[in-house]
């Protein structure tokens, strides 16, 4: 993905972007850039973020997906260090359709006190329960919600781990001599992560609720939470809030071929 990071003034000449995001939407496999973007943190992540810095807990918790949608969730030992959890971290990604209207001028605005509605999520695999993920599949696909029509998981994890990126403006990066380089150059702070929609993703899930021809994604969210192994070996993730949202002209999902590259630059 490293090919694909733009030059600093490139991306934007007329804003600072330092301290802010910037979000690249490709086709997947390719070069062809979609939409370059920047989210906004909401509640949920400002809590989220000042409790990390400071070592403190919120004055009140925003509600959390597993509550919400019904995840299974194991029990985990109660949380007795003061401050928020230190296992705590951004950890998934979350899709829907709640970001735009039908035709694509109708971006909606992302407001600070909402999150991806738990009826606008779409769940990244939608399983049959006699064709449910393998162990491998369940490394990467994360909310498991089952019934006994469907297993759902909503949630999905980054596609390789975290980057953390210091450069000068040019994309040389710095080192120990950045305090007294003669440089002049502005200097850029980011963590890069990815997130793949690919061509199986999402799909099933259409074609068996709405149709696939209203097949499409809008919208979409960073994920905060910790995880613990339950005694089945499986992974599970606790206290899953949104820390961003973004919203975008419809994507449509309806080519079973199609799949989207999305890139987040998180500047700091």
């Amino acid at each position: 993905m490293s090919d694909k990071i733009l030059n600093l003034h490139e991306r934007n000449k007329t804003q600072d972007i330092i301290h802010d995001t910037e979000i690249l939407i490709y086709v997947e496999g390719t070069d062809i850039l979609l939409h370059r973007l920047h989210n906004k943190v909401i509640v949920s992540g400002s809590a989220f973020t000042a409790a990390k810095h400071f070592n403190i807990k919120p004055n009140i918790w925003t509600p959390t997906y597993n509550t919400k949608l019904g995840i299974y969730t194991p029990t985990a030992e109660p949380y007795t260090e003061p401050g928020i959890r230190k296992d705590e971290i951004v950890c998934l990604f979350a899709i829907g359709t709640d970001g735009c209207g039908q035709e694509n001028s109708q971006v909606y605005d992302v407001n600070y006190t909402k999150w991806i509605a738990p009826e606008n999520l779409i769940p990244f695999r939608y399983q049959q329960p006699t064709d449910d993920l393998n162990t491998a599949m369940r490394s990467k696909y994360f909310g498991r919600v089952a019934t006994n029509s469907r297993i759902a998981y909503y949630f999905k994890k980054f596609e390789s781990d975290p980057v953390f990126k210091q450069q000068y403006s040019d994309g040389t990066p710095i080192d120990e001599n950045v305090y007294t380089d003669a440089r002049l150059d502005e200097v850029e702070s980011f963590v890069e992560i990815s997130l793949k929609i690919t061509k199986e993703d999402c799909r099933d899930f259409f074609l068996a609720t709405t149709g696939i021809n209203s097949a499409r994604v809008n919208t979409i969210s960073l994920l905060t939470g910790w995880s613990s192994v339950d005694g089945d070996g499986f992974t599970y993730y606790h206290d899953i809030r949104p820390l961003t949202k973004l919203n975008f002209p419809n994507e449509s999902l309806i080519d079973t071929s199609k799949g989207l590259d999305i890139i987040y630059h998180i500047y700091y």
